[in-house]
């Protein structure tokens, strides 16, 4: 076997248990949030984040931020009693209007002006002349049209 059919496998769980914990503990919340806060809070939220002193929830309407707000004490007891959650500090409930979007993802008022974004082959050309010559042209390419398009979704 050479090095290149070697592959290499990482267990994530074994690395950041207490990370993968929590990420469990998460789910497990999310089926049963109507239990914890009440059928209509759940209506209106969802946890996204568990942090290691807080968690992240997220409210469709502002007015759903005081109604959770007020259920603060009974989503620490849930934690604690239902998952063994021990935070560090402080609890915090960090509450967001919206879904956030995930790491990664391009934010919606991003997307509308992604379609807008031209890149002349003359532009390009130009700005690839600056490469490495051990750089492959296909990749430089790529990179070089990358870069001029994020300065231009900015």
């Amino acid at each position: 076997m050479t090095d290149e059919d070697a592959k290499l496998s990482l267990n994530l769980e074994l690395l950041y248990p207490e990370a993968a914990r929590r990420v469990q503990i998460l789910e497990e919340l999310r089926r049963s949030w109507p239990g914890v806060v009440g059928v209509e809070r759940a209506r209106h939220s969802m946890p996204y984040n568990l942090g290691v002193s807080a968690i992240s929830v997220a409210v469709d309407d502002v007015r759903a931020v005081d109604m959770l707000k007020s259920v603060k004490g009974n989503i620490l007891r849930a934690l604690r009693l239902r998952f063994q959650y021990q935070p560090r500090g402080e609890f915090e409930l960090n509450i967001t209007v919206g879904v956030p979007a995930r790491r990664g993802e391009v934010q919606s008022s991003h997307a509308t002006n992604a379609a807008d974004i031209q890149i002349s082959e003359d532009e390009l050309t130009e700005r690839m002349s600056g490469a490495p010559e051990t750089l492959p042209e296909d990749i430089n390419r790529a990179i070089t049209h990358l870069k001029i398009f994020l300065e231009k979704l900015k």
